[in-house]
């Protein structure tokens, strides 16, 4: 799977004091084998959730958790 996805795609999210991370856009999506224009929804990211591949599952995870921020 990892030619699927182009590791060029990062974008780095800087908290200040509360921390920082790297974001991988997309990845989830390649991984899941869906249009980048098409929404995942609940039930594919549930189901990236029991994935044999633990990347996709920390994907699906960082998905829910991203979500949860637009609220």
């Amino acid at each position: 799977m990892a030619g699927l996805y182009d590791k060029k795609k990062t974008k780095t999210v800087d908290l200040g004091a509360k921390g920082s991370w790297t974001s991988h856009p997309g990845r989830l999506h390649a991984e899941l084998g869906v249009p980048q224009g098409e929404k995942l929804g609940a039930k594919r990211i549930n189901s990236a959730l029991d994935s044999k591949d633990p990347q996709t599952r920390r994907d699906a995870r960082a998905a829910k958790g991203y979500a949860g921020m637009r609220k």
